[in-house]
């Protein structure tokens, strides 16, 4: 599996504090609720993955988006987040323009 969850970010995303996870990618994460850390510089802070439900589709094709909140994102900013340690749950954040 790669290492690495890269993203651009979307004016929704931005607006709302959150950066989206597709749900193929669900699995680089850990499991829905689950804390874990983000290492940004030399600080770590905690995140969780969320999920709410949707019928962007239509009525007919309910489904769950998957999400991390994340304050002080900007539309098309690129996202790429890596995995440090499976096992105590770290993972680094990078954001550029």
């Amino acid at each position: 599996m790669k290492n690495t969850y890269e993203r651009k970010i979307s004016s929704e995303e931005a607006k709302q504090g959150y950066f989206l996870i597709l749900k193929n990618k669900l699995n680089f994460f850990p499991a829905i609720s689950s804390p874990f850390l983000v290492k940004v510089g030399a600080k770590k802070k905690k995140a969780v993955v969320e999920s709410y439900r949707c019928e962007c589709q239509g009525p007919d094709e309910p489904h769950d988006h998957y999400f991390v909140k994340w304050s002080g994102l900007a539309k098309g900013d690129r996202l790429e987040v890596k995995k440090i340690s499976e096992k105590e749950k770290l993972y680094s954040i990078r954001i550029t323009e």
